[in-house]
């Protein structure tokens, strides 16, 4: 089920949607969702990232944040260069 939801946005941001709509052959509702879909996904993994390495919760619920699994979300840090607090016996526990 779909809900609509309205926003109110700059000109120049409604223009630079439109813009790049054009260009990759969508119309601008589905550049916006695609946009908000991809943004959310990113800004959960932003948000667990955060909270992981603050040390406020483990890399197990950061998973569960960023709705990854605990394998993508160590392969991820890995690229970001972000260092885990894991022991070899959380190494076991994922195997």
């Amino acid at each position: 089920m779909t809900k609509q939801m309205n926003l109110r946005l700059d000109e120049d941001l409604i223009k630079e949607f439109e813009e790049l709509a054009e260009q990759e052959n969508l119309d601008r509702s589905a550049l916006v969702r695609k946009i908000l879909i991809e943004g959310l996904q990113q800004e959960r993994l932003n948000f667990a990232l955060q909270k992981y390495m603050i040390k406020e919760i483990s890399i197990e619920r950061a998973a569960e944040i960023a709705r990854i699994s605990l394998h993508d979300l160590i392969i991820k840090m890995s690229q970001l260069g972000i260092p885990s607090n894991l022991t070899m016996d959380d190494f076991e526990k994922i195997l």
